[in-house]
């Protein structure tokens, strides 16, 4: 049977050794622990990695946020406490809140917090969406290593890239993204970035009719700022 099942049976493991460890692997203490051929271990940790479900961590391996996507997030992690501050930010903004990551070159909503108004945006979970132009990618990408948002530029639509280009400086400065009918033409949303260890992990946004929100979505930045960082998920240049 399981010859049958190889590759499976190998993409498993390399899942599961990595998930098993308690700091990231290195790809040689792969190869020797799973007894998997280095020139074929490097393809399927290429594959992972472009699906997101590994994530390179220098010349080592971790997790990526596709299969935390998938599979949510478990009780202990960071993550969940993301859930509990986008209840927070809609209780004070009236408007629906989600928790974005980042998913190889897609961004994927795995928590909303629902509006309190009947006519309200919601999203659908756990499905991936191009990063341009969400509010929540153009977060991921104005704050992506530059070599690796070069390299997902390749994949986007020139005028798309473009746009986001003349918004990139004001998002680094402020820490705040718009959308404002990109995406869907009455739905405007600002995002802001969520920290974790030192690393961008997630972006929250808050979202809804654009007749109603656009004037607020300032604001609405501003609060969600506010309450990630007082929760310890700021950026390192804050505080």
């Amino acid at each position: 049977m399981r010859s049958e099942h190889r590759t499976v049976h190998r993409v498993a493991a390399i899942l599961e050794a990595v998930s098993r460890a308690t700091a990231p692997v290195g790809f040689s203490e792969l190869a020797e622990e799973l007894q998997i051929p280095k020139s074929t271990l490097h393809g399927f940790i290429k594959g992972l990695l472009a699906e997101g479900y590994l994530e390179a961590v220098g010349n080592s391996y971790s997790l990526g946020a596709g299969l935390h996507a998938i599979l949510g997030p478990a009780d202990t992690s960071s993550r969940l406490l993301l859930d509990g501050l986008c209840e927070q930010i809609s209780a004070r903004t009236g408007e629906t809140v989600t928790t974005a990551v980042p998913v190889a070159s897609s961004v994927v909503y795995v928590f909303s917090a629902a509006a309190s108004y009947e006519v309200c945006y919601m999203p659908r979970l756990r499905v991936r969406r191009p990063l341009l132009p969400t509010s929540s990618g153009k977060v991921f990408l104005a704050f992506a290593d530059p070599q690796k948002r070069t390299e997902i530029y390749d994949d986007i639509d020139a005028h798309l890239v473009r746009a986001f280009e003349a918004e990139r400086a004001e998002i680094e400065r402020t820490g705040m993204a718009y959308n404002k009918g990109e995406t869907v033409k009455d739905v405007g949303a600002v995002a802001v970035g969520a920290w974790i260890n030192g690393h961008l992990s997630a972006a929250i946004t808050v979202a809804g009719p654009i007749s109603r929100i656009s004037d607020d979505l300032p604001y609405y930045g501003a609060v969600a700022l506010e309450v990630v960082t007082a929760a310890g998920f700021g950026s390192l240049t804050e505080g």
